[in-house]
């Protein structure tokens, strides 16, 4: 399925009408159906689907038990459908439906434990690793309504995709984290919209050391990056930042 389609527009500049053609970002339904019953859908892009998939079940934790993610179908028609078969049961308990933004899904669940760790760098590589992630939008460049995350080391980009929705972009980083058997540890979770709850918590559950934006966190990501060790880097732009949690991870 594209993710990019054309679209005839009419656009107005200096009182000079012109009609042109753009690029809109594809939008689709994804129903994610495990063991045939359909848990829930998810508006996304369709880019790295069974790393969405995978990543939204494993950090939400709603499968209790083993599932084989290569066994996982996926059927692309007018919506795409991805059967996910596992021996264990859904655990859907508790779960509460989060305010993140309508074109994904996030759960509250239990509060990660506090952790710490040696992971260190340097402001500067810091700064240049979020520069290269930002040109590395290409979605982003021709649309200019999609969302990106990545996941970085000390020195680059490991990988980074984009969505519609931010919640999805990191639940793709994670399912290619996770599929691929990479450490989470040891990385660094760039984003480029605000740092919400639901990122601190995605990033909390896998003792991811550190969370930058160019944006800004909430009040409650800050409490909860604070209860769980997370360091929590708002307004990187150029050469500066601001780092709200756990400054000891940055080499100043």
């Amino acid at each position: 399925m594209k993710s990019v389609i054309h679209q005839k527009i009419i656009r107005i500049k200096e009182n000079r009408a012109q009609v042109l053609e753009d690029f809109l970002a594809v939008e689709t339904k994804i129903k994610i159906l495990i063991n045939d019953e359909e848990i829930i859908s998810l508006f996304a892009t369709p880019l790295y689907i069974k790393e969405l998939v995978v990543g939204f079940i494993l950090t939400e934790n709603i499968i209790k038990g083993d599932f084989c993610p290569k066994e996982i179908e996926i059927i692309e028609e007018e919506e795409i459908r991805v059967k996910v078969y596992s021996e264990g049961f859904l655990d859907l308990s508790g779960k509460t439906l989060t305010s993140g933004c309508m074109s994904s899904f996030s759960f509250i669940n239990e509060l990660p434990e506090k952790y710490e760790d040696n992971f260190k760098i340097e402001k500067e590589n810091l700064f240049s690793l979020f520069k290269d992630f930002q040109k590395k939008s290409e979605l982003y460049k021709i649309t200019g309504c999609v969302h990106y995350a990545a996941l970085a080391d000390q020195e680059k980009i490991v990988f980074i995709a984009e969505d519609i929705g931010r919640h999805n972009a990191v639940d793709k980083v994670l399912g290619y984290a996770f599929l691929n058997k990479l450490s989470l540890e040891d990385k660094i979770l760039l984003v480029s919209g605000r740092i919400s709850s639901e990122m601190v918590l995605k990033a909390g559950r896998w003792k991811i050391p550190i969370i930058v934006s160019r944006s800004a966190p909430t009040s409650l990501a800050v409490k909860l990056a604070e209860n769980i060790g997370l360091t929590v880097i708002g307004f990187l732009r150029g050469n500066r930042c601001n780092i709200y949690t756990s400054p000891y991870r940055i080499n100043l």
